[in-house]
């Protein structure tokens, strides 16, 4: 477990006095699907002194008007069926390319907000990263802090390359993992539909660097919610427990989404399951990021990876995947992120990954992307392994449809 540097922020807000609440830690959230409502949700349970002021930035007029009309709430429904509200956010919304404020009664203002974001959440999917965040590249600086709390890999790679390409100016990243099943039922209504855990840790400013440089306040404060139920862990440790998380999803997301259906379904295809942790456990076991690490082996074992994965889905059965709901809604999903990390990493490293090749083909498919589709066809993908895993993939993509 990872310890910040520093608690900076405890210290500076039991020095507080009445006349200083302008020190009051500033929190926005990018991104309002079912993450990013719990994640605004749990950010209001932070107790004092940390307790945040917490903004909802919105890219869309219509959600400014079913905010408005839910009266200025988020609401929760627990496991155990307890409605909890949740309410006082500020809201800023995207107009023309600048940021304003919505008022409570008269609307916007005029005044465009261009101030620096000191702390800010992005749960927005994978693939709409980098235009979420281009919108607020002058206002995020090298002492901002970004929390990617999203599913899937890639996204801060991404940012890196087509929003943030001067590592001087660059704003200091965290990455979250959330375990927790959450239903988005409508805009501002959420489900917790199991609990679970979140894992936040540090990511190196540089590959050269080992930690982050800047204490965080997100990786202080949100440890002291309980419904968020989040620990703060080193850079090494954040990154074992995000492939732990990329290995469900990668089975969950594309699963479920090819067969309409929660995760209780994944149970009833056993099989394809052992087949696709087979092929990602040889990925990761030869990621050089993870070369000499103790314990590699054994962690991400195929037998681990499973226990892993029906642990987390026994706790979510009644969950439908974020992956499910696109589909259904003819949305992009977020499989380039998932899956499609597998492939990529599968062929840096020399691993063939046909299952998961074959796995991102259907979903690009299914949502109308056919000529990228083509790229993860079997007959483009080359390496001395493939022969041998074509049975695996043909097994794994009959068994789909005939182990219900």
């Amino acid at each position: 477990m990872y310890t910040p540097k520093a608690s900076i922020w405890m210290r500076k807000m039991n020095t507080m006095t009445p006349k200083a609440t302008c020190d009051q830690p500033r929190l926005h959230v990018l991104g309002l699907g079912s993450i990013g409502t719990f994640a605004a949700h749990c950010l209001a349970g932070i107790p004092a002194p940390l307790t945040p002021s917490i903004t909802l930035l919105l890219h869309r007029p219509n959600l400014v008007d079913e905010y408005i009309r839910r009266g200025r709430k988020i609401r929760l429904e627990t496991i155990a069926g307890e409605v909890v509200d949740c309410e006082n956010y500020h809201v800023e919304i995207l107009d023309n390319g600048e940021w304003h404020r919505v008022q409570t009664e008269s609307g916007l203002s005029p005044a465009v907000l261009d101030d620096i974001i000191d702390h800010l959440i992005v749960s927005v999917k994978g693939a709409q990263t980098t235009a979420a965040l281009k919108p607020l590249k002058h206002r995020l600086n090298a002492s901002s802090h970004i929390l990617f709390l999203q599913n899937g890999s890639g996204m801060v790679e991404a940012a890196n390359e087509e929003v943030f390409t001067d590592p001087a100016t660059r704003p200091n990243y965290l990455t979250g993992v959330i375990s927790h099943g959450v239903t988005l039922n409508a805009p501002f209504d959420i489900t917790h539909t199991g609990f679970s855990a979140t894992s936040l840790g540090p990511v190196p400013r540089s590959k050269s660097d080992t930690e982050e440089t800047a204490p965080s306040y997100l990786l202080e404060a949100l440890p002291l919610v309980p419904r968020l139920n989040a620990t703060t862990y080193s850079t090494l440790d954040i990154l074992q427990i995000q492939l732990e998380k990329l290995a469900v999803n990668a089975f969950c997301n594309p699963l479920c989404a090819l067969s309409d259906a929660k995760n209780k379904f994944l149970f009833t295809i056993p099989d394809t399951r052992r087949a696709l942790l087979t092929e990602i456990s040889r990925v990761i076991q030869a990621l050089p990021e993870l070369r000499g690490i103790p314990g590699i082996s054994e962690r991400f074992s195929v037998d681990k990876l499973e226990a892993t994965v029906n642990g987390i889905i026994h706790a979510n059965l009644e969950t439908t995947c974020s992956m499910v709901v696109d589909l259904r809604r003819g949305q992009k999903t977020e499989i380039l992120f998932i899956n499609g990390y597998w492939c990529r990493r599968g062929r840096e490293v020399g691993v063939p990954t046909p299952i998961n090749d074959s796995l991102v083909r259907q979903i690009l498919e299914r949502q109308g992307d056919m000529e990228l589709a083509k790229e993860y066809s079997l007959e483009r993908r080359n390496g001395p392994l493939v022969e041998e895993s074509v049975v695996l993939l043909h097994v794994t993509t009959e068994q789909i449809c005939g182990e219900k």
